[in-house]
């Protein structure tokens, strides 16, 4: 399952540098760590990177050990790149600048945006790119130890919203965690790491992006959105995103979820979700993002007013 060509890759080089997206979640972070971890068990030298900013509060623990560049220094061995869990050049943000005549070997679940990468090992048929990681230890013939099993597990239930995301025919899923538990990872811990350690500002800001929801298409898709003003009052550091999902995914009759976020004057960011029928991951790369079939991600120039028009435009067909 996993390719020749990355296992002789890894085999092949003695230092590595490990990149992920920028602005990470914890699939992107649990991946960076604990391929890191196990390749240094394996006597390689490996230095790790992320142009962040790590705004969510499961990983804003692990920032002081990403850099934001790669320095001069760091090339001069000319060390073998890996790019985990992006599914564009352009999501490592100006970490790209860097690469420059280096080998560089791309792992990821989703359907990419473009070509890159010398080596790619590109499956969006997995759940995670952490469950990618996982299988390419097992494929080295390592076992994760009790840290990385902890990474991995992180990132494995972040991905599938603690599972809630599987469908049926999801069973390798539920094995490479029980593996993970069976190698350290505590899914009670990942839990409380995910879900404790709230800002009550965070919590409060919520609330007022779950009380301007608005309703289209007869309630199948709902809207709300956030301002660079709303973060400045409530003294917010991060948008519980995730919890006003899993809120408004309960609402009787809703398909679709927008969730859009004014960052400065020019541009937009936005996060898609999707319960059966529409392809959220084809909708974002319509915006310059990309992701998952039912969830899904992007940035792009413009003002909120502007952006939610364009997309209510593109899902108007699915819902006339």
């Amino acid at each position: 399952m996993v390719p020749k060509p990355l296992l002789s890759f890894l085999q092949n080089h003695q230092s590595f540098l490990l990149l992920g997206h920028q602005e990470p979640d914890a699939d992107c972070i649990g991946s960076q760590l604990a391929l890191g971890s196990f390749l240094a068990r394996l006597g390689k030298t490996v230095r790790q990177y992320n142009h962040g900013p790590f705004k969510r509060a499961e990983i804003n623990r692990y920032s002081p050990l990403f850099s934001p560049r790669i320095d001069a220094f760091d090339k001069v061995s000319r060390p073998g790149v890996i790019i985990l869990d992006c599914s564009s050049i352009d999501r490592i943000g100006d970490l790209q600048q860097d690469l420059g005549g280096l080998n560089v070997a791309v792992i990821d679940h989703h359907a990419t945006t473009g070509s890159f990468g010398d080596v790619r090992w590109i499956d969006s048929h997995r759940s995670s790119c952490t469950w990618m990681v996982h299988r390419l230890i097992t494929a080295l013939g390592g076992v994760p130890n009790a840290d990385e099993a902890h990474w991995l597990m992180l990132g494995l239930a972040t991905d599938t919203g603690f599972f809630r995301h599987l469908e049926s025919g999801s069973q390798d899923t539920f094995q490479t965690a029980a593996n993970l538990s069976a190698a350290g990872a505590s899914a009670k811990a990942v839990f409380q790491q995910i879900n404790g350690g709230k800002v009550l500002a965070n919590q409060k800001l919520m609330g007022l992006i779950l009380s301007r929801t608005e309703s289209y298409y007869n309630g199948r898709v709902v809207y709300s959105w956030e301002t660079q003003t709303d973060r400045v009052s409530f003294g917010a550091e991060n948008r519980e995103s995730d919890t006003i999902y899993q809120v408004l995914q309960g609402v009787t009759g809703v398909e679709c979820i927008i969730l859009l976020r004014q960052e400065n004057a020019t541009t937009v960011t936005g996060g898609l979700r999707s319960r059966a029928m529409v392809d959220v991951a084809a909708l974002a790369q319509k915006f310059g993002g990309g992701g998952h079939i039912r969830a899904s991600g992007f940035s792009c120039p413009g003002l909120l007013a502007d952006v939610r028009t364009r997309i209510l435009d593109e899902l108007k067909p699915l819902f006339d």
